[in-house]
């Protein structure tokens, strides 16, 4: 298993332990590399001593190279010439004179002195006899016999003994030591404790983002679209988030959307099947009544007839109806949007019709400001527009003769407003907002089909809608039905 195998948890930590293990490594390797050379690998490290213990070097060089002439001069085998040598020489550096002989050979003697003479003043010190190490106020001196070998080492010199201060000093640089041993073990600590503390802080960042992520995609997988991602986070992380929970968003919008067509495409299905269910059976009855013989007479014969044909006629309307909502909320119906000055529009309309639906029981009435503006509109599409709005009035008239208003202003933001207002039956507020939707009769029985199909309204919207306005419903001040709509003034009218 490689690391890109791990989680992003598991290499977090990774890292972050080798950033602080390696450096943190390498400094002890490097220090005890420095001591233990400096220290173990041999006497004659003089240099390197003075620089470790300033104080006590000179005394650590002569302790040191009197112990290791006198280990040459008890060796078996007899002495290395180089490590006698370089014991001798670091004596000689701090002004002490050195001679060794070996049965009247001698093997090493400082130069420009004789071995006598060395010997002659080490007497002059010490007059007692066998080995001696005297080290005082007054100076250094050293002699040594190996009576296995027959070989005297002596060592004289005036270096006065400063193994008290140095002593007292040594301490206190041992002393020092202890504390920087101990200030290096508490920095490496806080190194080591910073460095987990900002891991699991750096991991915490990145990884609780991801897991809600994980966690969000998870919800989503099994349809729970209201599970909000938190984006606090403003680095990338959040970013990824808040993008995420765009699309969430986007999604349950996309599902409300999708469950709305669903719902809309069942209740049209429920809407076609009863309202072709019920002129179906009608005319099935008229024609069971022909065929039974229940008609008997010419008259009869002919109202059963007519009622056959005037059922069929409506169930021709619905259909062509449905056929026509349905181009329009599929956008294959093709508009030819003119600029129209809808005020001249209306004034036609009204002078060609008014009469006529005079007769049918509707009074219709223009009222109109100066507006001179334009909207763009299809003049085949807005006219079905009207027709229907004024059908629908029509329809839902009160007594023998409806009135029915139409008024046109303008309205804020190069808008224009457009209504229609009747005295006919109200409509309960709740209702409103349902008038067009497809199949919709305040009538829930739906019992009469002939008075409209229910698509009349869910077709004006649809129209208003392509030509880029709105339209809605509301109450009349005394009763009756108010249709508003906004259509937005042509381009050019508005600059």
């Amino acid at each position: 298993m490689g690391i890109r195998d791990l989680s992003v948890r598991r290499r977090l930590m990774f890292s972050n332990f080798m950033m602080i293990f390696i450096p943190v490594l390498l400094i002890l390797i490097i220090g005890t590399s420095v001591l233990l050379g400096l220290r173990l690998t041999g006497n004659m490290r003089r240099s390197e001593i003075a620089l470790l213990w300033p104080e006590i070097g000179p005394t650590l060089s002569i302790q040191l190279a009197v112990s290791s002439l006198r280990e040459q001069v008890n060796r078996s085998e007899g002495p290395k010439m180089r490590e006698l040598r370089e014991a001798c020489q670091a004596l000689e550096e701090q002004g002490i004179q050195v001679a060794v002989v070996k049965g009247g050979e001698i093997l090493y003697v400082t130069q420009g002195c004789d071995a006598s003479t060395v010997m002659t003043k080490l007497d002059k010190r010490y007059t007692g006899t066998g080995a001696v190490f005297l080290w005082n106020e007054s100076g250094f001196a050293f002699r040594y016999e190996s009576t296995k070998r027959a070989m005297i080492a002596v060592a004289v010199g005036n270096v006065p003994f400063l193994a008290r201060g140095g002593i007292l000093e040594s301490i206190f640089k041992n002393f020092l030591t202890i504390i920087a041993f101990v200030v290096v073990g508490i920095t490496v600590f806080i190194i080591v404790v910073t460095g987990v503390f900002l891991s699991r802080r750096l991991s915490k960042q990145l990884i609780k983002p991801i897991e809600e992520l994980s966690h969000a995609a998870g919800e989503i997988s099994r349809g729970n679209l209201d599970y909000a991602i938190p984006t606090e986070g403003k680095d990338e992380l959040g970013a990824a988030c808040r993008e995420f929970d765009q699309m969430r968003m986007q999604l349950k919008a996309a599902r409300e959307v999708q469950e709305r067509y669903e719902k809309n495409r069942k209740e049209l299905i429920v809407g076609i099947s009863h309202d072709l269910s019920t002129p179906l059976t009608s005319i099935k009855g008229y024609t069971s009544g022909l065929l039974d013989g229940i008609a008997k007479t010419a008259e009869k014969k002919e109202h059963y007839l007519n009622m056959i044909y005037q059922t069929t006629c409506n169930m021709e309307k619905l259909v062509e109806s449905l056929f026509l909502f349905s181009k329009l909320d599929l956008g294959r119906v093709e508009f030819c949007l003119e600029a129209v000055r809808l005020q001249d529009y209306l004034t036609d309309y009204v002078a060609e019709n008014a009469d006529r639906l005079l007769t049918r029981g509707l009074r219709l009435t223009l009222n109109c400001q100066s507006v001179n503006s334009q909207v763009r509109i299809d003049r085949i599409q807005f006219q079905r527009v009207v027709e229907n709005l004024v059908e629908n009035s029509l329809k839902y008239k009160r007594g023998e003769v409806g009135n029915l208003t139409i008024s046109l202003k303008n309205e804020a933001e190069g808008q224009l407003r457009l209504e229609f207002a009747d005295d006919g039956k109200g409509v309960a507020a709740p209702e409103l907002s349902k008038l067009f939707d497809s199949f919709y009769r305040t009538d829930q029985a739906r019992t009469n089909v002939g008075k409209g199909s229910g698509l009349g309204l869910a077709i004006v919207k649809q129209i208003i809608t392509t030509m880029q306005g709105e339209i809605w419903a509301e109450n009349g001040e005394n009763g009756g039905l108010t249709i508003c709509i906004l259509l937005p003034i042509a381009g050019e009218e508005r600059a």
